[in-house]
């Protein structure tokens, strides 16, 4: 499953639940000013012991004149355990769709690593780009970006390292906190105002042999950027990632939080 601008964007969108709590986001994507999908994240979280377990969804699908020539749909779940910031997850299943063509990915997690289901299948040579060592204490990308996201909150702020596995590729997401600024009154988004920035960025770590093309957002030895400010939703009060950036080549991808249900 490849992790596009707007995907590295939406998986930063991921919700900051408190314990026993649901937490629904809804948001919308744009590229150099122009809609470019929408959808939502939930994530349920319950208490147990001193830790939680979590359950994040992703849905996201083109806009409808963007769909026309696309056809692109994202759903994605991952469950597991967070412990003081740190996601253990269970499992992991994404299907992305586009135009005819539908690539699914789904990973498992035990003693003995990471195992991987996809179809179509990966090649023996691209699967042997990232060895059962290199994927040992990583996780998927949905349950790093909630990690990322609970921690921020929680913490006041964001900072660490996640080792990130994603099926195809391996790579760090290093989050680094850069204090406090002020997004502009817009309509895109539900806060403006004071904001905590983080700075996030994602450094390829192996299964990039292929990914010579410096135009595409993953590419062999490119470090990719984005940034994230977090804020307090009007109506509920929690602490939520408001926008996110992703800058690319071409343009940059902005993904606006635009709705925030909350429950327990």
């Amino acid at each position: 499953m490849k992790l596009t601008p707007l995907a590295a964007g939406l998986l930063c969108l991921l919700p900051a639940a408190g314990r026993g709590a649901t937490l629904e986001l809804d948001f919308a994507a744009y590229g150099g000013g122009v809609s470019l999908a929408r959808g939502s994240v939930v994530l349920t979280e319950e208490a147990e012991g001193t830790a939680s377990r979590y359950r994040a969804e992703l849905e996201a699908e083109a806009v409808p004149w963007l769909g026309l020539f696309t056809n692109f749909r994202y759903r994605a779940e991952a469950a597991g355990r967070l412990e003081a910031g740190a996601a253990q997850p269970d499992r992991f299943r994404g299907e992305r769709r586009l135009r005819r063509k539908l690539d699914v990915m789904a990973l498992s997690y035990g003693p003995d690593g990471v195992e991987v289901t996809a179809d179509p299948p990966i090649s023996p040579d691209k699967a042997a780009r990232v060895p059962p060592d290199s994927r040992r204490g990583s996780i998927d990308p949905l349950s790093a970006g909630a990690a990322v996201i609970l921690t921020a909150s929680r913490a006041g702020g964001c900072g660490g390292r996640y080792p990130v596995y994603d099926g195809r590729r391996r790579y760090d997401i290093v989050m680094t906190p850069q204090g406090k600024g002020e997004l502009p009154s817009s309509r895109y988004r539900i806060a403006t105002g004071t904001a905590e920035v983080c700075a996030v960025t994602i450094r390829p770590v192996a299964g990039f042999q292929g990914d010579r093309d410096p135009d595409r957002f993953f590419a062999e030895g490119v470090e990719r950027k984005a940034t994230v400010w977090f804020a307090r939703a009007p109506e509920s009060g929690r602490v939520v990632p408001v926008t996110v950036e992703v800058p690319t080549d071409a343009m940059s991808v902005l993904v606006h939080t635009v709705g925030v249900k909350a429950g327990s």
